[in-house]
């Protein structure tokens, strides 16, 4: 039945909109008009639905450029600040903004601080190939409403009847099962149910082809038609802690118990909303996706323990010396080290190896046979030791109970070349800066892989590994020229061991766990892609073939999944005791008990209100304009900053004095560190060490006086 839906919501809106005006007036800046003046002709207070650095999409409204020159301001206790851009988050709905008579925003003004309710996920299809889906089958056993705000038309589905959704020429069409058209649009339509119900999406098949999972979800659904106009996007909006109840099972079994699903719990919701202020997606509409790209979302069945684990750690996030989110890594096996970040990931501006995460370092995972009680050490710069350490098996660590503790696998030089000569190009063609080809001066650049790829292998090498062992740089000798593959995911890439690429008989990737006599545990026929860049090269001179010794599975970067079903289960530790071993020095804290403040990772932006004795705030705005002037030599300088200053920020709110002066002697360590690695110019430099003393030297002053 279709029915008029006379929304409340714009009642609502005015009032609030009304409300802000009021104080905006009695609160104008110096020199500012009164927004909604003479000059603009509209106001809107609707939610964002997608940002981009010229626009921003409203609900109602559609996408409205920037303007040349735009305003934005935060409203918080009757007083009015100046804030970025960065701060007006997609999903908000506290959000007012001026349109000037060109229909640009010129004026954006927020009622507070955005609270962090919910998460936005990309919903990709079958196998998480794309997010572009031919259809969508949706039915729910509590019945369905779909509304299109825009049309302000509602469209009520009866219990368990299935509706199929689908796109053409950018209109979105809403069929019943035997083909009948109920409804068409243009515009967004949002699909949800009652509160306690799902949603499932029929034609979605999540788990596995032998284990599959109904593709259920809480929340609400929002489709759009793509730009092509023949397919959909489709996003769930839902609860944060919902959203958790459907990552945790997808990231980690239930038979690891309580303590490290807790740990998982809070790894999770910090690595979810590290993702919300990257704002990575925020073009598409969305915080996350639903796959290995952010974090697998409801590709396993939802269990009592898993759920109880996000219950019992609510609002818990990680947060490191420097007041800042956790940059929460995690992957399922070590092979007895860990590694650093910066030794596997280049920075976006294709800087490697990348800035030092303090708490994302290479540490040792193995206990050392000769005295348990202490973690082994290695030179990891010695191959030979490097060999012998993926080839021993007798080894115990945190990672005992994983099948992927050792493994190996053996190709023949013709395999070995054919996998090479498959996936070479398509690497150099993703990742062109970290392939390279060494030209005839003998130096290794960046050109494209010859038709005949490497021709036929001849040699393989390790050139340089992490702290950790992980490898690094690995060297390819075949008969058209020697190459170089750089980063632990090109070089797993490269070196895929399937029969699809080797050309030859099912690939066997034999397993073993920690303190086994062989190879015993249940082998893996042609595994998609090198479990882990923790391995070894060993060459047989007589038959030529090539035998991978290695061990763990995954990145190495942060938390071991495995190792921490370990120090749960069997070393009894705490959930925050397993954080703290594999983010050393993290804080843990509650999100939702920071009320009305800013619960986020500290990228508010504000600019300075211009008095004598420099504030957080002044400093904030001198790395804005530092950044804009190509002052520093990434974007990640000046984020790291403003993270940094924005913790303090919230100690200066809180009155936790000591915090201050603390987190302001490690902001200067942190411009010391950056000035070092020559990633800030020397005037920035000069300018913002100068302002933090006075600041510090002000602030200590205060706190005398008192």
């Amino acid at each position: 039945m279709l029915t008029a839906c006379k929304s409340k919501r714009t009642i609502n809106l005015i009032a609030v909109f009304t409300l802000i005006l009021s104080t905006v007036v009695q609160f104008m800046l110096p020199g500012q008009t009164v927004l909604g003046a003479a000059e603009s002709e509209n106001i809107y207070s609707e939610k964002i639905m997608a940002k981009s650095s010229s626009s921003l999409e409203l609900e109602i409204q559609g996408a409205l450029p920037l303007a040349t020159s735009y305003e934005v301001y935060r409203l918080v206790d009757g007083e009015l600040e100046a804030v970025s851009y960065r701060e007006v988050r997609v999903g908000a709905e506290n959000v007012t903004v001026e349109v000037n008579q060109d229909n640009e925003i010129t004026k954006m003004i927020l009622n507070g601080y955005t609270p962090i309710e919910n998460m936005r996920v990309g919903i990709m299809t079958t196998d998480f190939v794309t997010l572009e889906h031919d259809e969508i089958e949706v039915q729910s056993a509590t019945g369905l409403e779909i509304v299109d705000k825009v049309a302000d038309e509602i469209l009520l589905i009866n219990p368990n009847e299935l509706i199929t959704i689908q796109a053409q020429q950018h209109e979105v069409t809403i069929m019943t099962e035997d083909g009948t058209t109920l409804y068409t649009t243009t515009n967004r339509i949002y699909v949800s149910t009652e509160e306690n119900g799902k949603i499932i999406v029929d034609n979605i098949r999540r788990g596995s082809e032998w284990t599959p999972v109904e593709a259920s979800y809480r929340g609400f659904f929002e489709i759009t038609a793509t730009h092509s106009g023949d397919k959909l996007h489709l996003i769930n909006e839902v609860n944060l802690e919902d959203y958790l109840y459907q990552v945790v099972p997808s990231e980690m079994p239930a038979s690891f118990g309580l303590e490290a699903l807790k740990a998982q719990s809070v790894a999770a919701r910090t690595y979810a909303l590290g993702d919300y202020f990257s704002e990575r997606f925020t073009e598409d509409g969305f915080f996350v996706l639903d796959s290995v790209m952010s974090q697998v979302y409801n590709n396993a069945p939802e269990n009592a323990l898993t759920t109880q684990a996000v219950q019992e750690t609510a609002g818990i996030v990680m947060r490191d010396e420097t007041g800042g989110l956790v940059d929460a890594r995690y992957y399922s096996t070590s092979a007895g080290y860990g590694a650093s970040k910066h030794e596997v990931w280049s920075e976006a501006d294709g800087t490697f190896p990348s800035s030092v995460v303090p708490y994302l370092l290479a540490q040792s995972h193995t206990f050392d046979p000769d005295n348990p009680d202490q973690m082994l050490e290695l030179d990891t710069s010695d191959e030979e030791e490097m060999l012998h350490f993926f080839k021993t098996l007798s080894y115990t660590g945190y990672d005992d109970a994983s099948d992927f503790f050792r493994w190996k696998t053996t190709l023949s030089k013709e395999e070995l070349g054919n996998t090479i000569n498959k996936n070479l190009t398509l690497r150099q063609q993703a990742d062109p800066k970290f392939v390279l080809t060494q030209n005839d001066a003998g130096q290794f650049v960046s050109l494209p892989i010859p038709e005949a790829g490497i021709g036929e292998f001849q040699d393989m090498y390790v050139t340089k590994r992490g702290e950790g062992g992980n490898i690094m740089d690995l060297v390819i000798e075949g008969t058209t020229g020697t190459y170089k593959v750089i980063k632990e995911y090109n070089i797993r890439f490269v070196i895929r061991p399937w029969s699809p690429d080797t050309g030859g008989d099912p690939v066997t990737l034999y397993m073993a766990r920690a303190g086994s006599d062989g190879y015993d545990a249940p082998s893996r026929e042609d595994f998609n892609i090198l479990p882990s860049a923790f391995f070894s090269v060993e060459i047989d001179e007589e038959s030529e073939d090539i035998t991978f010794f290695g061990g763990g599975y995954g990145h190495g970067v942060g938390m071991s999944q495995y190792g921490a079903y370990h120090l749960g289960e069997s070393k009894g530790w705490a959930f925050d005791e397993i954080l703290t071993a594999y983010y050393p020095n993290m804080v843990l804290d509650d999100i939702y008990e920071e009320n009305d403040t800013d619960p986020g990772d500290g990228d508010d932006n504000d600019t300075g209100d211009g008095s004598e004795v420099p504030t957080i705030e002044d400093m904030l705005a001198l790395i804005v304009k530092f950044e804009e002037e190509g002052e520093f030599a990434n974007d990640s300088v000046a984020r790291a900053l403003t993270i940094h200053l924005t913790s303090v920020n919230q100690f200066v709110k809180k009155e936790e004095n000591e915090k201050v002066l603390k987190h302001m002697d490690g902001f200067k360590l942190l411009l010391d560190h950056h000035r070092e690695q020559e990633s800030v110019s020397e005037s920035a430099y000069d300018t913002l060490l100068n302002q933090a003393n006075q600041f510090v030297s002000s602030y200590e002053t205060t706190l005398e006086i008192k």
